[in-house]
C-alpha cells in the first residue's frame, strides 16, 4: 500500500511574490526537505499546493515536481482566462487541479461564463477544484458547483475558526452540503482550526464522525500542510503525523485515508 501526503508547499524567500501577498516567507521550504519528511514517514507520494504569495507564478513548484520525477503532483493557481493549451501543458507536467485561496478575497461567481468555460476544461482533464476558504464561503460555492461534475476538494476540514463552535448552524450547514459523489475533504492544518493539540484532536474526531455519518469516509485524505506557514514555531511534520494517529486509532482507517482514498483522488 502506497501512502500520500496530499498537502504541502515548497518555496524560496527570494520571490518573486504577488503584489497582493498577505504574507511572504523568510526561509526556504525546499524539495529536499519535503522529500526527507516523506522518506522518514514511509510516504511514497506527495502533492504540492501553490502558496498564495506566489500568485499565478507556479514555476518554483513545478520545477520541484519535475525534479521529483513522478513522485509528486501539483495543484496550481491560474487566471480564469488561461488557455486550454497551457492547461494541457501543465497536465503533462503532473498538475492535477487548481486552487482557490479566498482568504482576503470575495468569493467568485462560479456560474459566470469565464468560470463555466474553465471548469469544463478542468473537468475534461479530470482535474480537481480545491477550495481554501471559510465555511461561510463554502455555503455559497458548493451549491454553485453542483452544476458541474468536477471533483471539489476542501482544504483543512473546511477551515472553521479555532473559536467556532462546530455545532453552530454555519458549519453544520456546510457539512449538510457534502456529497461523496463530488466532494473530498482534507484532514490537514489542524493548528489552523484549534487552539491546542488536545483541542485539535477533539475537534477533528467530532468532524470525522460527522463526515462518516454523511458517507464521506472514502473521501477523506490527509495532508501535513508542511512547512506550516505562520505556525512554524508551534508544530512540525512529526507532530502532525502523531496527531493523525491520536485522532484515528484504527490502523486500517488511517491506511485508507493515507492510501486508498488519496490514490483514488490523485491517481498515483
Amino acid at each position: 500500500m502506497y501512502f500520500v501526503d496530499t498537502h504541502a508547499h515548497v518555496f524560496s524567500p527570494e520571490g518573486p511574490f504577488s503584489k497582493n501577498a498577505r504574507y511572504t516567507p523568510s526561509y526556504h521550504a525546499s524539495l529536499e526537505g519535503f522529500l526527507n519528511n516523506l522518506d522518514k514517514h514511509n510516504i511514497q507520494y506527495g502533492v504540492l499546493i501553490q502558496p498564495s504569495f506566489y500568485g499565478t507564478d507556479n514555476s518554483y513548484m513545478l520545477n520541484a515536481v519535475k525534479e521529483a520525477k513522478g513522485r509528486l503532483k501539483a495543484v496550481i493557481v491560474v487566471d480564469t482566462d488561461i488557455s486550454k493549451e497551457t492547461l494541457l501543458q501543465y497536465h503533462q507536467l503532473g498538475v492535477c487541479g487548481i486552487r482557490l485561496n479566498l482568504f482576503g478575497l470575495e468569493p467568485p461567481n462560479l456560474l459566470s461564463s469565464e468560470w463555466s468555460s474553465l471548469i469544463k476544461t478542468l473537468t475534461d482533464l479530470d482535474w480537481q477544484l480545491e477550495l481554501h476558504c471559510p465555511p461561510s464561503y463554502l455555503l455559497q460555492l458548493l451549491p454553485a458547483l453542483r452544476n458541474y461534475s468536477i471533483k471539489v476538494v476542501i482544504d483543512h476540514l473546511g477551515r472553521p475558526s479555532a473559536n467556532q463552535n462546530l455545532d453552530e448552524s454555519e458549519y453544520q450547514q456546510f457539512l449538510s452540503l457534502l456529497n461523496p459523489t463530488q466532494h473530498w475533504i482534507k484532514l490537514s492544518g489542524l493548528y489552523r482550526i484549534a487552539h491546542s493539540d488536545s483541542n485539535a484532536i477533539i475537534r477533528a474526531q467530532k468532524i470525522l464522525q460527522e463526515l462518516k455519518a454523511r458517507q464521506m469516509q472514502e473521501n477523506i485524505v490527509w495532508g501535513s500542510d508542511w512547512p506550516h506557514t505562520q505556525h512554524e514555531q508551534d508544530t512540525s511534520y512529526e507532530k502532525n503525523w502523531d496527531l493523525l494517529t491520536a485522532i484515528i486509532n484504527d490502523e486500517q482507517e488511517r491506511k485508507m485515508i493515507l492510501g486508498e482514498n488519496a490514490i483514488k483522488l490523485f491517481k498515483f
